[in-house]
């Protein structure tokens, strides 16, 4: 088995193993919300892994919440950049903490 294989899946399994089907997945490459990495067709396509997380991400949205394909992509990216501001404050909180710390 290469690397690639071990970091990779096909069309065929990202719609497999999220449970959805053609068209809804061809929706969200379209709607550039997941990206194949390399192919030129459908059968060709290859995924990295953590489109599996994406595409579950994304059918929740729409699922759940009602947003329409069109507008997952901003969600997400919207819910990537407030965990990496959360992330950041915590970092910063441990910081300030440790400087708190050392005056008292």
């Amino acid at each position: 088995m290469t690397q690639t294989q071990l970091t990779h899946i096909s069309f065929q399994e990202l719609c497999h193993s999220v449970c959805v089907d053609h068209a809804f997945l061809l929706e969200l490459i379209e709607q550039d919300v997941v990206a194949p990495t390399s192919g030129t067709h459908p059968i060709e396509w290859r995924f990295p892994v953590v489109a599996v997380n994406v595409v579950q991400k994304a059918l929740r949205i729409h699922r759940d919440l009602g947003v329409e394909l069109g507008d997952i992509a901003l969600m997400l990216s919207m819910l990537d950049e407030m965990e990496q501001l959360r992330a950041e404050n915590k970092m910063l909180k441990q910081r300030l903490n440790r400087f708190l710390v050392d005056y008292d």
